[in-house]
């Protein structure tokens, strides 16, 4: 029984509508207001709550229909049900400092007399790591230290089959169980994961579904926090038996998993709602607060915003499912159908009746046979066609196919290319004419654990693959050839990666730069045909170099490096020295590069486009990019709001400049982007 005082009902709160439908998110600001987010709509519903006045929310619990909350001036704590209806359990003061505390837990439910909440010490506690648990109704809280030499608690708790469970350092596994009132703790063992946090710069959240205890390690292109843009997504499910995490590709269509902060759940897929097998993430990126949506059925990234603004971590939205759908049925769906993959290149939505028209063509329609045409016409013809026209032209007959180089020398743009699944199967688009195209690339049908494409140049693609990412090649997706290079001895972690020339040409020159944040120590790496190794180059300097996350561009037979100052550096392989530039001077010369300065935190590229170099500044979808041109009689940035008919295709892998693209498409910028209707995602510099 629970006794009538423990409990504060407090009414005058309306809940916005079709809220118990559905998730919604929840964000506290300061104040008494939170903020309801339909995350189907996007709308937004305020609502006033008198107790989280002047509070800060330290956690939520149970789904996220419970915050746990703290007067900072009376260390009043108490949890607090924000679904109708609304309740305020008192529970004991809390004393500890607040950056002392990171996550919290509850096992069982606030109405039970045996619920115990959780609340583990943060990384700024250096003597010793403890957990602090408490009964609702209790005089205090209980410091229970780590029993476990050498061990201490991370953020990172999950409450998993009526039990919590802590990832400790060192991928230890410890239980929590409260046995008479009082909580337990066992260690379970080390779990074994090689390749969780390959990539440098990542976090881990760990959500239970369905009786599975995932772990998603979630990685972001430079370590700025939840400062930076989100990459992907990698999903583990753990094996008790083995005591390891497992990589899984999904986590089926019933489901879907929902993240924010350090919290994680789980919740059916509802048609219209929520998509299964795909994980939602609150991301509080450099301009806004942003809903993620990572699909693991084609492994594409999509999102929207939520907030104007990024928020703090204490008011962070969080996702809250009200106690009317938590234990709702889950509805079968039907899988998608896979795509299947083709011999070769062929046009997603082809036309109807193309094959028959081609087909009704031959029969009669020509006044001569297409292998009839002078050589010259063919070649002429050839040098008008796109590029998947010029992949399929020498198939047409014999005199088509003698026609020389068809893909070298075809006038293209350049395509973005994604690769969904280990399948050997590659999407690519055309983003000037919203066109989109699969495409069997047989070496990347293997049983590698995944493959990262990290630069492109001249149609060849340079990868880094292998359970530890220690496995490099080229490779030219069209014709398959493929250049192995010397293994890495660590996973890949480059700000940038490029080559000079044809990778099989034997002078081709292979070069990787990275830097710390702050852009004190500085490495560049190289390596040539017939080397063992990569040649390692470490450089410590006075005046810092913070290198941008984007290739090198080969630029007068040096390889030209773009700072996040807006500072050039330069890599010479004829003689293997490096070099930072005096001129031309940094664009943001003051900006701070460890503290909240988002000028650092830009995107910013670099491209060689028809022998100009041309660097690009953008900060978020709300401001206009800033474009410059290298002056190089002067050495100095000139700000430009005409590319003289040119266009930018930008990505930090791989960014191209084309001096006049067909159809009119001038003076745009095209990012990585493009929508659910093929509409590539662009800036035009005219409008």
């Amino acid at each position: 029984m629970v006794t009538s005082n423990k409990f504060a009902k407090v009414d005058g709160y309306s809940l916005p509508p079709g809220f118990g439908t559905r998730p919604w998110l929840v964000q506290g600001s300061r104040g008494d207001t939170l903020t309801f987010i339909d995350v189907v709509n996007l709308s937004r519903h305020e609502t006033i709550i008198p107790e989280a006045r002047e509070k800060t929310c330290l956690g939520c619990l149970h789904n996220g229909n419970w915050l746990l909350m703290l007067d900072e001036s009376s260390v009043e704590c108490f949890l607090l049900r924000i679904t109708s209806p609304r309740t305020k359990i008192p529970l004991p003061l809390l004393h500890e400092p607040l950056e002392f505390l990171s996550k919290c837990e509850m096992l069982g439910s606030p109405e039970n007399s045996n619920c115990t909440v959780i609340v583990a010490s943060s990384f700024e506690v250096e003597e010793e790591q403890y957990l602090l648990y408490c009964h609702p109704g209790a005089d205090e809280w209980i410091k229970l230290v780590s029993p476990f030499d050498d061990i201490s608690f991370r953020d990172i708790i999950i409450n998993y089959n009526k039990k919590i469970y802590v990832s400790a350092s060192n991928f230890n596994l410890i239980v929590i169980d409260v046995v008479d009132g009082e909580i337990r703790l066992q260690l379970m063992g080390t779990i074994k994961s090689k390749d969780i946090g390959a990539q440098e710069c990542g976090r881990s959240r760990f959500v239970e579904s369905s009786g599975d205890l995932f772990n998603l390690w979630i990685e972001e292109l430079g370590c700025f926090g939840n400062d930076g843009p989100l990459t992907n997504i990698a999903v583990y499910c753990l094996d008790f038996e083995a005591m390891s995490w497992r990589r899984v590709e999904s986590i089926d269509n019933d489901r879907s998993l929902l993240l924010s902060r350090l919290y994680g759940f789980s919740f059916p897929s509802m048609e219209g709602m929520l998509q299964g097998n795909c994980v939602y993430l609150v991301w509080s990126c450099c301009d806004s607060e942003r809903l993620f949506k990572f699909c693991l059925d084609d492994m594409t990234i999509s999102f929207c915003q939520i907030l104007p603004q990024p928020t703090k971590p204490w008011c962070r939205a969080f996702w809250s499912i009200p106690p009317s759908i938590q234990s709702i049925l889950v509805v079968d769906e039907s899988t998608l159908p896979n795509n299947l993959p083709s011999t070769e290149l062929s046009k997603i939505n082809q036309p109807d009746g193309l094959d028959k028209h081609i087909e009704d063509g031959r029969q009669g329609n020509s006044l001569m046979p297409w292998d009839d045409l002078p050589l010259e016409l063919i070649e002429l013809v050839a040098s008008n066609l796109s590029l998947v026209d010029r992949i399929r032209f020498s198939a047409v007959c014999k005199e088509f196919s003698k026609v020389s180089s068809p893909i070298e020398q075809a006038k293209v743009w350049p395509w973005l290319m994604h690769m969904s699944k280990q399948d050997g199967t590659c999407k690519l688009f055309d983003p000037l004419r919203c066109e989109e195209y699969s495409m069997q690339v047989t070496p990347f049908d293997t049983d590698e654990e995944r493959h990262i494409f990290c630069s492109s140049k001249d149609g060849w693609v340079f990868v880094f693959a292998g359970d530890d990412d220690d496995d490099i090649f080229v490779i030219n997706p069209f014709t398959e050839d493929i250049v192995e290079l010397a293994m890495f001895e660590r996973s890949y972690y480059f700000n940038g990666v490029s080559f000079s020339s044809n990778p099989m040409c034997s002078d081709c020159v292979f070069f990787g730069i990275v830097s710390s944040e702050n852009g004190n120590f500085l490495g560049v790496h190289t390596w040539r045909h017939g080397g063992d190794d990569w040649i390692e180059q470490f450089i410590e300097y006075d005046v810092p170099f913070p290198a941008g996350y984007n290739n090198p561009v080969m630029f007068c037979g040096e390889f030209y490096c773009l700072g996040r100052k807006g500072n050039l550096s330069v890599f010479d392989p004829t003689s293997d020295t490096w070099r930072i530039l005096d001129k031309p001077e940094p664009i943001h010369a003051e900006v701070d590069l460890l503290r909240d300065d988002h000028r650092g935190r830009e995107f910013c590229y670099l491209v060689d486009m028809e022998g100009e170099l041309v660097s690009v500044f953008l900060r978020n979808a709300a401001s206009p990019p800033r474009v410059f041109k290298l002056d190089k009689t002067n050495m100095s940035w000139v700000e430009v709001d005409d590319l003289g008919g040119g266009a930018l295709f930008l990505d930090f892998r791989s960014s191209y400049g084309v001096a006049s693209p067909d159809g009119g498409q001038g003076n745009r910028i095209y990012f990585p982007r493009y929508s659910d209707d093929r509409e590539p995602a662009l800036y035009d510099m005219e409008t």
